[in-house]
């Protein structure tokens, strides 16, 4: 400690030497008394900076083992921190795993599933149906109309030309208008005579004028119906669209659940051979052969064959070939036909299902029928009691 007093003295002595000097240059002989001195005085100084420098060393030797303990000692803790984590992770993939297996559903869940989406898609592709049907009635009663529209047109015309022409004769035939050409008259017999003319242009006139004004409300009657015909088919149209992305968004989800569920194949028994079923004569035998026929062919909603078919579209197409024409939606085919009891079932006959109706299957006897399932199904052979039945048909 004194050692660094009596240099920082000696700085300070040479310091206040300078300054005394004006930092001028001193003589040869003061700078290097000056220097001795700072020399001499910086010594121990230095001398004390060397002894910390080896307190310093040798505190970093002796705490070198020290460290080397620790790290050797948090090695080990570290290690087992790792295995932990390690250990925690696969836990939580078994616990997640577990829970996986938990929520999902049975095979018989599953197919509960599927069941239920499928009937809410029928329901829908009925509607679609419903609506294409509205759609195609109004198109009809337009192009009905539109094609009345044309002579109604030119019946007005022609009125509007013969009217003109009547009251041209008429004016004509008593130039100065018919009242005063009747009053005009000489002579009394030249008086009746005009008189009956006038009475003839006055009928004819009338009628002309009558035929016009009924010809122009025809005109106007139906184009004002061509209008709301138009509107009415816009919202069908919009109606229609709705519901074909109704049906698609149905399709993707039920898809996804048949994939996993079946693997691409059917989630009913495979019946094996179907007999033929007993002839029957008449356009009932007809359909029932038309039916027949179908089997194996996929189930496409909103088709009537021949490559495709939804349950509406099967009985429309097996009807038509025994050239009966029916609506392509199983209520509308209900409502169009001769309503019957189950005792007086015979092939060929409309079995209806669900309330509101929104399936339907062709009879063929012994209980079964020949449907359009649903969705990923083919047509098929099945028991009429496999759904719950609405009411029967008969089509002839």
């Amino acid at each position: 400690m004194s050692s660094t007093v009596t240099a920082r003295a000696a700085i300070v002595a040479l310091m206040s030497a300078l300054l005394l000097t004006g930092f001028q240059t001193p003589a040869p002989a003061a700078a290097a008394f000056h220097a001795h001195r700072l020399i001499t005085a910086a010594a121990p100084f230095r001398a004390d900076r060397s002894a910390a420098a080896s307190f310093r060393a040798d505190r970093l030797a002796a705490a070198a083992p020290f460290r080397g303990d620790r790290v050797s000692a948090a090695a080990p803790l570290r290690a087992d921190r790792l295995t932990a984590a390690a250990l925690g992770a696969v836990r939580a993939d078994r616990l997640a795993a577990a829970a996986f297996r938990a929520d999902r559903p049975t095979a018989a869940e599953l197919d509960k599933h599927i069941a239920a989406a499928s009937r809410r898609l029928e329901v829908v592709v009925e509607q679609y149906n419903d609506s294409r049907e509205d759609l195609h009635t109004t198109q009809v009663r337009i192009s009905h109309l539109n094609s009345r529209l044309g002579p109604m047109t030119r019946d007005l015309e022609q009125q509007q030309v013969l009217v003109d022409g009547l009251m041209s004769n008429t004016y004509q035939r008593t130039r100065t208008g018919p009242t005063v050409a009747l009053f005009a008259s000489d002579e009394p017999h030249e008086f009746v005579d005009k008189l009956l003319v006038l009475h003839q242009l006055a009928s004819s006139e009338q009628r002309a004028t009558e035929a016009l004004r009924r010809a122009q409300s025809r005109v106007n009657g139906t184009r004002q119906m061509l209008n709301a015909l138009a509107d009415q088919q816009r919202r069908q149209q919009t109606q229609l669209n709705t519901r074909r992305a109704t049906v698609k968004g149905e399709i993707v989800a039920l898809k996804q659940m048949r994939v996993i569920a079946y693997g691409g194949g059917s989630r009913y028994t495979d019946m094996g051979d179907i007999p033929v079923p007993d002839y029957v004569p008449g356009p009932a035998g007809q359909a029932v052969a038309f039916a027949f026929a179908q089997l194996g062919k996929p189930y496409r909603w909103g088709a009537d064959g021949p490559r495709a078919y939804d349950c509406s579209g099967l009985t429309l197409a097996a009807w038509r070939t025994a050239g009966v024409d029916l609506p392509h939606n199983a209520a509308r085919q209900y409502a169009s036909t001769a309503h019957i009891g189950r005792g007086r079932l015979k092939p060929g006959d409309l079995v209806f299902f669900y309330g509101p109706i929104s399936h339907v299957g062709i009879y063929i006897g012994g209980g079964k029928m020949i449907h359009a399932p649903e969705f990923g199904e083919n047509v098929r052979v099945a028991s009429i009691d496999s759904q719950p039945i609405a009411g029967f048909a008969r089509p002839a």
